[in-house]
């Protein structure tokens, strides 16, 4: 009887590990701030003045009123944008400040 492999592949193993220690979700969460501009255009980038993640929530908070009322009618939009830009759903829901 041969034995058996117990082997992987090198990048099976580091997907398992970046599972394992939510560090995909980290990642993302990470490129979504670094490519905020590239999500939202310029003009909403540069009124954001923080983002934060709670579990599958992005909490925005803008310094324009005028930004904010735009962007509550633009949520779903957003969200498609930041999870495409992820290439998989990051979050569900997002909630302007």
């Amino acid at each position: 009887m041969a034995k058996k492999n117990n082997l992987i592949k090198l990048g099976d193993a580091i997907n398992q590990l970046f599972k394992q220690e939510k560090l995909d979700v980290k990642l993302s969460r990470f490129s979504v701030k670094n490519g905020w501009k590239d999500i939202v255009g310029e003009v909403i980038a540069n009124n954001t003045s923080e983002i934060s993640f709670n579990e599958r929530v992005i909490f925005v908070t803008l310094t324009n009123a005028a930004l904010k009322h735009e962007l509550s009618f633009r949520k779903e939009e957003i969200v498609t944008n930041i999870n495409k830009f992820c290439g998989y759903k990051l979050i569900d829901e997002i909630v302007i400040r």
